[in-house]
């Protein structure tokens, strides 16, 4: 369903409806007092932003993608899932695409920046402007250059090889420097921590505002302890410090707030914290 701001029009386009994750895998600080009644895995989603404006029609996010090679982080590793089918249903084909936009360069926000095709991996998205923070480019790029041969890293330099340098090749790539305007009413910020260059998109219009989150957050626990880092939170210090600026500015801004891995809501103040209202797509 789509949620209109002013001239914009936001679909969600899911690539992995239940993502399942061990507690203690995905917060390795959890207690018990944050889990509370909740048993078992932890249900994460992928999900991606479909931004519609008068001019561009813009993409924050690309997903996994199908068919990568990531025997390190076996939860990314070779997807076959029916994403591009599902960017149908809501009326876009990948040359419609203008700009894809990745919050961060994790191989499950730009994995899908490729496909296979005849055993190479092609640009999914041939007309778009692939917009990378310069310093996001540059870490990952870095990983990349050192030839890791095993571990975590060596996932993320498969992850610059398949699906980051092959855009690159192409000429379809732009480095930017943060804050940075798409076009009127879309606008990404940094918003660091997760990684070095985590960014978030701030849309508005119509006097109505929502903010495309990305990894700030991973699940609603995090609500209650805006501390509790994630597994892979490059700098954890930071990535709170992150967490509560979001917060402050869904509450400023009364922003619908979508995020990559878990359903919209909206952010309320709780005493000197803060508080998850989940919204229904349809609600929203």
């Amino acid at each position: 369903m789509t949620v209109t701001l002013g001239p914009l029009r936001i679909d969600p386009v899911t690539e992995l409806d239940h993502w399942p994750f061990a507690p203690a895998e995905l917060f390795p600080a959890v207690t018990p007092e944050e889990l509370g009644d909740h048993r078992g895995d932890l249900d994460l989603s992928i999900t991606t932003y479909l931004v519609r404006t008068p001019d561009q029609t813009v993409l924050l996010d690309a997903g996994n993608g199908n068919a990568k090679e990531r025997p390190v982080l076996l939860a990314h590793h070779q997807f076959d899932t029916p994403y591009l089918d599902r960017l149908a249903a809501v009326g876009v084909v990948p040359e419609d695409v203008d700009v894809v936009v990745a919050t961060h360069l994790h191989p499950d926000h730009c994995g899908g920046f490729t496909r296979l095709v005849d055993g190479a991996w092609d640009p999914t998205f041939p007309r778009a402007r692939y917009l990378i923070p310069a310093d996001e480019y540059a870490w990952l790029q870095e990983v990349h250059a050192s030839a890791p041969e095993d571990g975590v890293a060596a996932d993320l330099a498969r992850t610059f090889e398949d699906s980051v340098l092959p855009v690159v090749e192409a000429g379809l790539v732009e480095l930017i420097d943060l804050p940075y305007e798409v076009t009127d009413g879309v606008t990404l910020r940094s918003f660091p921590g997760h990684t070095s260059a985590h960014l978030i998109a701030e849309l508005s219009g119509g006097g109505r505002h929502a903010l495309a989150s990305g990894d700030v957050l991973h699940h609603p626990f995090q609500f209650s302890n805006l501390a509790l880092a994630q597994g892979g939170d490059a700098d954890p210090a930071v990535a709170a410090e992150s967490r509560r600026r979001l917060c402050e500015l869904a509450v400023e801004r009364d922003a619908l707030v979508l995020p990559a891995h878990f359903g919209p809501g909206r952010i309320d103040r709780d005493g000197a914290g803060f508080r998850y209202r989940p919204i229904p797509w349809g609600g929203a």
